[in-house]
């Protein structure tokens, strides 16, 4: 080994210092030149620099936007998923327990519920029941312990339970009807013919009871099976339906009345007055006399009152000179006996 580059690694350190020191000094780069090599450098650095911090802003807005889509996103999607649906009634008298069911079979207590929309599905308690003016025309009442789903307005699905509709209420003034309304069940689907009926379902069966008009129903194993005033339709999975004469007034129809609207009395006749309380009890009204009934013609009433039928029946013939009484399914009206002659 006798180049330069092996003398240079035996040597070691020592010997590139010595070297070194031999060397002759580089020259300085003129002044103009060294300034203008910073000046180059320092371009470059601030070039790199707001680089690096556009980088860093991009992506500090790349982010921020992301979020805000987010929120935008699930803003919209929560007013869609809350949007309400078309108003299909309004709840005129309730009491008890009202549920709203919500989409995870939630149930939602709603003591101030007012209106209901469509796609909204209502239970009540055991203690509970609605009167509901339909929006189409016609009343509908909610029995206790019922499900019941308003589907559009024009109808409504009835998981179960009871209700009862009636096309003409007697606290609606307007000459209109829910003619297109009807109840659907899994049993098959209700329609009527300007009347008053009850539907009521349970796992097994379907019964229609009619007070007054005509409904038809259409099922799974039945088609147009028909039932007139006075009658019940009975439906029980594919066997063939039952019909039999009811009663259209009684018990089984005596919750109908804590849900019934306000009559609208004011400036009505006796006895048209008495003929709306006939059509919300299902009892026949009678007079014992004609005189009775050209009294109750000539006599007019005054304001409302927020009542139930019985108990406003009571308090109207208090302040009239009638008298009545009610036998079996009729309302028997007579001249007070206290009247002096």
């Amino acid at each position: 080994m006798n180049n330069l580059s092996d003398k240079l690694v035996v040597g070691g350190d020592d010997t590139v210092e010595a070297l070194l020191e031999k060397a002759v000094p580089r020259p300085l780069p003129p002044g103009n030149d060294e300034m203008a090599v910073r000046t180059a450098v320092h371009a470059e650095w601030q070039a790199v620099t707001r680089r690096v911090k556009t980088r860093r802003h991009m992506k500090h807005f790349a982010i921020a936007a992301t979020v805000l889509l987010g929120v935008v996103v699930s803003f919209n999607a929560l007013q869609v998923t809350n949007a309400p649906g078309v108003q299909v009634a309004t709840i005129s008298k309730s009491y008890g327990s009202i549920y709203l069911l919500g989409e995870q079979s939630e149930q939602q207590e709603m003591a101030d519920l007012a209106t209901v929309s469509a796609g909204q599905v209502i239970l009540t308690g055991k203690d509970a029941g609605m009167g509901i003016e339909w929006g189409h025309g016609g009343s509908l009442r909610v029995d206790r312990n019922t499900r019941i789903e308003f589907t559009s307005p024009d109808s409504v699905f009835l998981h179960s339970g009871r209700v009862y509709f009636d096309s003409q209420p007697a606290g609606l003034t307007a000459a209109i009807t829910g003619s297109g309304f009807h109840i659907e069940t899994e049993h098959g689907t209700v329609e009527h013919l300007g009347t008053q009926y009850m539907t009521a379902v349970s796992t097994r069966d379907l019964t229609v009871s009619v007070r007054e008009g005509q409904v038809e129903v259409d099922g799974v194993y039945i088609n147009s099976a028909i039932a007139v005033a006075g009658q019940q339709l009975s439906i029980s999975g594919g066997a063939r339906p039952m019909l039999v004469d009811i009663n259209v007034h009684g018990e089984a129809w005596r919750w109908i009345e804590a849900t019934s609207p306000v009559i609208n009395a004011d400036g009505r006749t006796v006895d048209e007055f008495l003929t709306l309380i006939g059509r919300e009890t299902g009892l026949e009204v009678y007079y014992e006399s004609p005189a009775a009934k050209e009294m109750a013609l000539d006599g007019v009433l005054k304001g409302n009152v927020e009542m139930g039928p019985r108990e406003e029946l009571a308090l109207r013939m208090s302040g009239e000179d009638l008298a009545y009484r009610i036998d079996g399914g009729a309302i028997y009206v007579s001249i007070d006996p206290g009247i002096r002659p």
